[in-house]
């Protein structure tokens, strides 16, 4: 006898989904030696992992083997044949590592900068050891922090008289063309002589407030504050949004990018003899 129910229809097989080759994993690096005779924490230092202070603490808190026996000395000496293990995993060669960060309102770089307040290194990844803001903001200014473990590009940014920083700077109050003819042509701020930005211009001006678009060399926005208040306007809001040919971007506030290699290597050029100065 036929059943007067039909079968029931039986689901499509869902397609496969398209084949994605596998990434390699990347190779683990080089263990990694000290380059000659020094102390315990310098070369725990000099391995990116920390101040002097930090990896003092580092020893003397037990987690660090030196030639398979725990040490707790600081000082102990290592020479290029010494093997250094941390939480029981020897030390590898450091791969260096660079970030865009964006540094948010009312976040410090150091502790001195203001107590009680969230720390950069807060907003770092943990598993990479000895990452350093390159420079500086202060807790008022926002934007465009660059980050790395490797400290001689960290002190090229830092220090370069080269690399142009941007800044988008909101004032209290509407700023007229001959004021900015003033501040193109130089202001002598009080006890820190003349502050002349590389270029200065208006973006727009809103109600009762102006939009700036301020360009410097070397660390001397804190000069662009002082600039500002001796022409009686308020800096409202101040947000740094390049860096030479490092720009910020869309990044949101608290987030992190890796740089590409182009961007690291700009940092490099300007800072070498007869390089041209890193500018957008």
């Amino acid at each position: 006898m036929v059943s007067k129910h039909k079968a029931a229809k039986q689901p499509a097989e869902p397609a496969a989904p398209p084949h994605k080759p596998k990434r390699g994993k990347e190779p683990a690096p080089p263990p990694w030696h000290p380059p000659r005779k020094m102390g315990l924490a310098r070369a725990l230092q000099q391995a990116g992992w920390g101040t002097r202070r930090q990896t003092e603490l580092l020893v003397q808190s037990g987690r660090v083997d030196l030639d398979g026996e725990a040490c707790t000395d600081p000082r102990a000496a290592v020479d290029t044949t010494s093997t250094i293990a941390l939480d029981g995993t020897p030390l590898a060669a450091v791969r260096f590592r660079y970030y865009a960060f964006h540094k948010p309102a009312r976040v410090v770089c150091v502790p001195s900068d203001g107590p009680n307040r969230r720390l950069v290194a807060d907003f770092l990844p943990g598993d990479v050891p000895g990452l350093r803001a390159a420079g500086r903001l202060d807790g008022k200014t926002t934007g465009l922090l660059l980050v790395s473990n490797d400290p001689a590009w960290n002190t090229v940014v830092a220090g370069s008289a080269r690399l142009e920083q941007e800044y988008r700077v909101q004032l209290d109050g509407l700023m007229t063309d001959l004021e900015i003819g003033v501040l193109s042509a130089g202001v002598h701020v009080p006890n820190l002589g003349v502050f002349r930005p590389l270029s200065v211009r208006i973006i727009e001006r809103l109600a009762g407030r102006t939009v700036l678009a301020l360009v410097v060399r070397e660390g001397k926005i804190r000069q662009a504050r002082r600039m500002f208040s001796t022409l009686r306007h308020k800096i409202v809001l101040l947000r740094r949004v390049r860096i030479g040919e490092i720009r910020l971007g869309e990044l949101a506030a608290g987030a992190l990018r890796p740089l590409t290699d182009e961007e690291v290597e700009s940092v490099r050029e300007a800072a070498r003899p007869g390089g041209s100065p890193a500018e957008a």
